[in-house]
């Protein structure tokens, strides 16, 4: 699934709806953001062990940049998928 979803964001904007997350259920999309929130966390924590330093009160990671920015875009793709959800239902 994340592949998928990645191959999607190549070819369109976040902000779009996205095939992929949208084929996923309830359960199935709250399931897919906690996963990718876990792993977007451990690469963080990842790449700030390997090189990162303090600029301005601002921790700079400088370090495993290939996998973070992938799964910032899935994280904020499945985000939004959330909220659109979210705002159906409450309609």
């Amino acid at each position: 699934m994340l592949t998928n979803l990645a191959d999607e964001l190549l070819v369109q904007d976040i902000t779009e709806p996205s095939a992929v997350l949208g084929s996923l259920s309830g359960d199935d999309l709250q399931a897919a953001h906690d996963h990718i929130l876990e792993q977007f966390a451990v690469e963080l924590l990842i790449g700030a062990h390997e090189n990162s330093d303090w600029s301005n009160g601002k921790l700079v990671i400088d370090a495993n940049h290939g996998p973070i920015h992938p799964l910032q875009a899935a994280f904020y793709a499945v985000k939004l998928d959330v909220q659109r959800r979210d705002a159906v239902v409450s309609l």
